[in-house]
């Protein structure tokens, strides 16, 4: 970490963990002062179990991005019983997280296998960001225990904006300080990332407020927990599925590369490379996810070509270019009975396709063609212009985007060669390697993740 990082990280640590101190001093003089000592003790263990839970049980969507149930408990305990004693449990609480790492490994990460600066710091800054936010709450006129409707409704919508913004800024600030990340857009990306579950998770963290400030409610926010724990689990089910069907259809791939070692890496640099360009033209997630699954599986059909042709280190004889060309048909004929969105068979057989009705197999073009088709194949010939194949040497990738534009209108779609530019100009379509011992080193960590899962277990 460099000097200036670490001197902000120090800092912020000691800023924050004074303010967690300073409020826990607050909450125990006025506990001692409650008129219901006994009451006002229950509610505490049960929030502070209740944060506990939440943060030690984040869903992984990715092994970069995960669901983060904190919010719920940070927001119950604004509403319930405001900033000082949230704060207070946020500080206590960190001491005592265990959260299991994404991956097959499961790996528990506590404070005892963590950095301490790291720990100090992530505490510090969850203190600042929702001791801040608890008190915009009741600056924009959020009372402390009272959640009546309507009154609750803004001083808790304008809440949830200044914690997640806090908690960002203060993380990315280190990035930027330490690594020269940008910082506005890095706290925007953040923002529209986390911003829908934290909005999602809001009237749950309502709901277990208004429990606890009912009369035996206590035991209501119990019962509460156990059927939204019961939906995480499931959830956390289906996100781990849909994570091994991935890395099913990479296997698929792998073993085509195994047949073909020109080929090593193409599909998973196609999917990245399409996967910006999507992203660039604004697509919606769902078509981002399409488009990468048919950039994974878009040549699977070079199973059934025979290897005289595809490592022929000349030119393609007439009758060779045919057979090569049933690669897109033969694709779609080994996918056939997987359950893939129909979207994802039209970019697999016509991603050879031209704009200008001159590809193959079916001679379409124009808008007779989804634009996801026209995006991979943008990406599939980056990929092979810039790659070194049994035929030609691998090309620079400014050479590349010289061919892509001059083809714009006829082999490519002028909206996505107008995206791709875009993204060249910005940096995004810099070439993707992986050198061989890496990619078999991969092939054997999702091989083994694959089998080892238990949904495939006799």
């Amino acid at each position: 970490m460099k000097p200036i990082a670490k001197a902000y990280a120090v800092t912020v640590s000691i800023i924050g963990i004074c303010l967690g101190l300073y409020c826990t001093h607050i909450t125990f003089l006025n506990l001692a002062r409650s008129s219901n000592l006994t009451k006002e003790i229950v509610q505490l263990v049960i929030l502070f179990l209740l944060s506990l839970l939440c943060r030690c049980l984040p869903i992984y969507i990715r092994e970069d991005y995960a669901i983060d149930m904190a919010f719920i408990s940070y927001f119950t305990m604004i509403l319930c019983k405001g900033p000082y004693i949230a704060t207070a449990i946020v500080l206590i609480g960190s001491a005592f997280v265990v959260v299991p790492t994404p991956g097959p490994q499961k790996k528990l990460k506590h404070i005892f296998n963590t950095a301490p600066i790291k720990t100090a710091f992530n505490t510090a800054n969850f203190c600042i960001s929702v001791f801040l936010g608890g008190k915009i709450f009741i600056l924009c006129g959020g009372i402390v225990g009272d959640i009546s409707f309507p009154g609750i409704l803004l001083p808790s919508a304008i809440m949830i904006l200044p914690i997640l913004t806090i908690n960002s800024f203060i993380l990315i600030l280190l990035f930027k300080l330490n690594i020269g990340i940008p910082l506005c857009r890095s706290v925007l990306k953040n923002l529209i990332d986390f911003l829908p579950s934290v909005v999602a998770a809001a009237p749950i963290g309502y709901f277990i407020a208004k429990f606890l400030i009912m009369d035996g409610g206590e035991y209501m926010v119990i019962l509460f927990i156990l059927p939204l724990l019961l939906a995480r689990y499931s959830f956390t089910l289906y996100v781990d599925v849909k994570q091994n069907y991935y890395v099913m259809l990479k296997t698929l791939t792998y073993s085509l590369e195994a047949k073909d070692e020109y080929t090593r890496g193409h599909s998973e640099r196609v999917e990245e490379y399409a996967k910006k360009l999507a992203k660039e033209m604004r697509l919606s997630q769902t078509q981002i996810e399409n488009i990468s699954v048919a950039a994974l599986l878009h040549d699977i059909g070079k199973i059934g070509i025979d290897e005289s042709i595809l490592r022929k280190p000349a030119s393609l004889s007439p009758e060779e270019r045919l057979v090569i060309q049933k690669h897109p048909e033969i694709s779609v004929s080994i996918l056939k009975e997987v359950k893939l969105a129909p979207v994802v068979f039209d970019i697999i057989l016509h991603h050879h396709e031209r704009y200008d009705g001159r590809g193959y197999p079916s001679g379409k073009g124009g808008d007779e063609l989804p634009i996801e088709v026209y995006i991979l194949g943008v990406a599939d010939t980056y990929d092979a212009i810039t790659s070194t194949r049994p035929y030609s040497r691998g090309n620079s990738p400014e050479y590349a985007k010289q061919v892509i534009i001059e083809e714009k209108g006829k082999q490519f779609h002028p909206k996505v060669v107008d995206a791709f530019v875009r993204a060249y100009e910005k940096g995004n379509m810099q070439m993707a390697r992986r050198d061989d011992e890496e990619h078999e080193l991969l092939f054997i960590r999702l091989f083994e993740r694959f089998w080892k899962c238990s949904y495939f277990s006799d």
